[in-house]
């Protein structure tokens, strides 16, 4: 029996590892996107806004769901660790400034495409934007999985239960296709089978509608998924509408 199926912090700390990857292909995503656009490759606008929309709600999400539910449960149990896991909440503050000049320039480009305007600039900021998110964001899950991985398995069961309940609870809801769509993405994300099993059954009965769905929003914004863990999404010449 793995260590993960004995001990529910190490089955935990792959779920947490599992969100991670989520996070870092789904800013890789949008980012590639904005690129595209400013580059004048054809792009479905909406869909770009919506899926960095999505983003934006699910990375505060998580970010909410450790600095008040993680970080003090981790912190009771293992006070020797708390400078460090203290640095990983001041991380936020440096990448919520982030988000929010993501936040901006995707709202700058829906106004921008709703008023029949050019769409160059909002464009072009959000493509440096969306960068800078991708790399604040991978330096700083890099360093949170390096701390917290000697600390989820020592977590008691009772408290793996309200870690658990961030994940479920405080993701929102309304950007599922992306979530299954980036789950079964071909770079491996560890814990995905225990977070598909965490949604409720009609969820997970529709998950291949959820792909789908997934694949084709991927195809509106003028990308398609690598084929090798660690790919950049590249662009295809196919017509998103």
């Amino acid at each position: 029996m793995s260590d993960a199926a004995q001990n529910p912090g190490a089955r935990m700390y792959e779920e947490f590892v599992a969100v991670h990857a989520i996070l870092r292909r789904g800013t890789r995503l949008v980012a590639d996107a904005f690129h595209g656009l400013a580059a004048g490759r054809r792009t479905d606008t909406a869909t770009l806004v919506e899926a960095t929309r999505w983003l934006l709600a699910f990375t505060h999400a998580h970010h909410t769901a450790e600095d008040d539910l993680f970080w003090p449960v981790l912190n009771g149990l293992y006070p020797d660790s708390a400078a460090g896991l203290k640095n990983l909440s001041d991380d936020h503050v440096v990448l919520d400034r982030e988000l929010h000049a993501l936040e901006t320039a995707v709202d700058d480009l829906d106004r921008a495409h709703a008023a029949g305007a050019p769409t160059d600039g909002p464009a072009r900021l959000g493509a440096e934007v969306a960068r800078r998110v991708q790399d604040v964001l991978s330096g700083h899950l890099t360093a949170e999985e390096a701390i917290v991985q000697e600390l989820f398995p020592g977590v008691p069961g009772d408290d793996i239960a309200r870690l658990r309940e961030a994940f479920i609870q405080g993701s929102p809801r309304f950007g599922l296709h992306f979530m299954f769509g980036l789950l079964e993405d071909p770079e491996p994300a560890r814990g995905r089978d225990l977070l598909t099993e965490n949604f409720p059954p009609q969820l997970r009965d529709a998950g291949p509608q959820l792909l789908g769905r997934y694949e084709d929003s991927v195809r509106a914004l003028g990308l398609r998924q690598g084929t090798e863990s660690g790919s950049p999404v590249t662009s295809v010449t196919s017509d998103p509408s």
